[in-house]
């Protein structure tokens, strides 16, 4: 119940209980006046006839009687001597309205001149008919009425001066539950004005500190992974991914490739050309780096070291880099010719393929290795190392069969790994799917970006949404999270067949859906993506952001979102406990998500160790193979642990 309404409440019924009571006290003393009045009136009738009795017999005393009775309105009169009664005299009673009923009083008065005489008199009762006329009660009804517009004026007042509390209250309730910004900003209706105003200077310091601290989380981001003088990734972070990556947690033969550009020295060309016009050109050269690698979705770039450029290309092919290489070399010969560099002998590219399992000093050694053969060489050029395992990969023509051949039987095969909270209760299971290549099994982070590229998302999140729907009924005590591309939700044409699913399922299922949408992609989307998550909420489906922290944006777009889940990158929990950077890095994102409705998950946890210094870094929750290692999604299991050792 509002403020408003209790104390009106409260209002009206202390004024109606004041009113009645006056009322009441009113009406008693208007009924015992009128009777004390006639009763002695009666009483004085008495005295005239005990006078009358000394001086007249009782024949003449009955004569004079009715003269006596009429204006009292007295209808027996007996004189009694003890217990006898010596006269009796009664007289047709007055004049009533039609359906009145009579009803009489009686009174005996002991003789004072006659000891042991006694006068009894029957008289109509005053109040009998009293509240039937209307002209008697028009006063009292008056009174009332007037009495009934006060209340509803005075209501009506206390409303209005009340309603600028309650709208006070109903400004703090939605920044109770978590709004910010112009949209709580108070009105000048609100009530008290002071305590208004005050509340809104509260608010812009909030804002500024939200505002400061979502710069300072940008700023301990880029200080943990960010080279300081190009912008870049740094080595830390670079060898941090690619550690990530050679770990192979699902057990699924991981492989890529690992890029070193050897630029000019620039202490070199400092040195000779001054430093501004040698940083000019360096610049050029990083702002063309940067440019060409972005094509590539998931590949890396950092500052490895001085002049020295790493590139990180997951689940792409020797021979996929040889023609990256080659492609980045022409843009190299498209430059401007400049007197301090030679365009010829400019660029030097080592490359070097790996697998999971390995080390990454080992890599890094091995792609060094094949960078100084690249500058050996001469002129612009690359080098591979010289591996003697076999190349694995895929190549685009054998990559869209085995796609098509996925979504043409059904879809990919489709792993569980719970996600539990800090006491081991499981809070979502995570749905991840892998193909079958007929050989092995290939993870959806190495063929998805595949089906980005043949335009194919849409199909396979319809084909996903679709199959995930069953498991709902199937499990109802679990919550299902999917990852779904940007690209698809972004699309009109998609958000029209996703609602129209959506709304056919009930509303206790939609709840149990969590869709998961990756940092980078929703950073880039983020206009676009705000209405479709709106709509998603509306529906009820909850929203999951992955691989938080592995792109170095602000964090300003966890408050933008009303997303119910912020999942680490695992780089950034590996070896966390050894890690200081990494512990700054994610208390950063578990303080910029305070005062949301945003709950900080991890991802990839693999030891105790990893997991308790997430949990005393404010870490909600987490999954990994230290909790449960993914498990094929059998629709035979009836029901899945509850609850995990943690």
């Amino acid at each position: 119940m509002r403020l408003t309404t209790k104390f009106s409440a409260f209002i009206t019924l202390l004024t109606g209980l004041t009113i009645f009571v006056t009322l009441i006290g009113c009406s008693l003393s208007f009924y015992n006046a009128i009777q004390d009045k006639l009763t002695n009136r009666v009483q004085s009738v008495a005295s005239v006839i005990d006078t009358r009795l000394v001086t007249s017999t009782l024949p003449m005393l009955s004569q004079q009687l009715d003269e006596l009775m009429v204006p009292v309105d007295i209808v027996h009169i007996d004189i009694l001597q003890g217990s006898k009664v010596v006269l009796t005299h009664a007289r047709q009673s007055s004049y009533r309205p039609a359906g009145t009923l009579p009803q009489y009083r009686e009174l005996t008065v002991q003789s004072l001149k006659s000891p042991g005489t006694s006068i009894r008199l029957v008289y109509q009762d005053p109040m009998a008919n009293y509240f039937r006329s209307l002209m008697t009660t028009a006063p009292l009804t008056f009174a009332v009425g007037f009495m009934v517009i006060l209340i509803f004026l005075a209501v009506r007042w206390l409303r209005r001066q009340l309603s600028g509390q309650e709208l006070l209250e109903s400004r703090s309730l939605r920044i109770l539950n978590g709004e910010r910004g112009a949209k709580v900003r108070g009105s000048v209706y609100e009530w008290p004005s002071r305590t208004s105003s005050a509340l809104d200077v509260l608010l812009s310091e909030i804002q500024f500190a939200s505002e400061q601290r979502s710069r300072m989380d940008t700023l301990i981001r880029s200080y943990a992974a960010q080279d300081n003088k190009t912008g870049l990734n740094n080595r830390l972070f670079f060898d941090n991914q690619l550690g990530t990556l050679l770990e192979d947690p699902e057990k699924v033969g991981t492989h890529g490739v690992v890029m070193i550009i050897r630029l000019p020295d620039f202490d070199l060309l400092r040195d000779t050309w001054g430093r501004s016009v040698a940083e000019d050109h360096l610049f050029t050269l990083i702002n063309l780096l940067s440019t060409f690698i972005m094509r590539y979705p998931g590949a890396l770039l950092a500052r490895y070291h001085r002049s020295d450029f790493a590139v990180l290309l997951p689940h792409r092919t020797l021979k996929e880099s040889e023609s990256i290489a080659s492609q980045l070399l022409k843009a190299v010969d498209a430059l401007p010719q400049t007197k301090m560099l030679d365009r010829d002998d400019m660029v030097h590219i080592g490359i070097c393929a790996w697998r999971g399992g390995q080390q990454t000093q080992q890599v890094m050694e091995h792609a060094e290795a094949a960078t100084r053969n690249a500058v050996l060489q001469g002129a612009n050029s690359w080098a591979i190392y010289d591996d003697s395992l076999p190349e694995k990969g895929r190549g685009n023509v054998r990559w869209r069969t085995l796609i098509e051949q996925m979504l043409s039987r059904g879809g990919p095969r489709i792993y569980q790994k719970p996600a539990v909270l800090r006491n081991g209760q499981v809070h979502h299971r995570e749905l991840m799917c892998r193909i079958f290549d007929g050989t092995e099994e290939v993870i959806s982070a190495e063929y998805l970006p595949m089906v980005l590229q043949f335009g194919l998302s849409e199909e396979y999140d319809r084909q996903q949404i679709t199959r995930l729907i069953p498991f709902l009924s199937f499990w109802p005590e679990e919550n299902l999270a999917l990852q779904v591309t940007v690209e698809s939700l972004i699309r009109p044409r998609f958000q029209r067949w996703l609602r129209d699913v959506l709304m056919q399922c009930e509303k206790s299922q939609r709840k149990r859906i969590i869709f998961e949408l990756a940092e980078a992609d929703v950073c880039q989307h983020i206009s676009r993506l705000q209405p479709v998550v709106r709509l998603m909420n509306a529906l009820g489906v909850r929203i999951a952001v992955t691989q938080a922290g592995l792109t170095l944006v602000s964090t300003s777009w966890i408050k933008e979102l009303d997303v119910e889940l912020l999942k680490l990158h695992p780089g950034l929990v590996r070896n966390i406990e050894k890690r200081a950077e990494n512990q700054l890095l994610v208390q950063s994102l578990v303080e910029a998500c305070k005062g949301t409705q945003t709950q900080v998950f991890a991802t990839g946890i693999r030891s105790r160790s990893e997991w308790q210094m997430l949990t005393e870094r404010g870490v909600a929750g987490g999954q990994g193979d230290f909790i449960a290692s993914s498990q094929p999604l059998d629709s035979n299991v009836k029901k899945y642990l509850q609850r995990y050792s943690v």
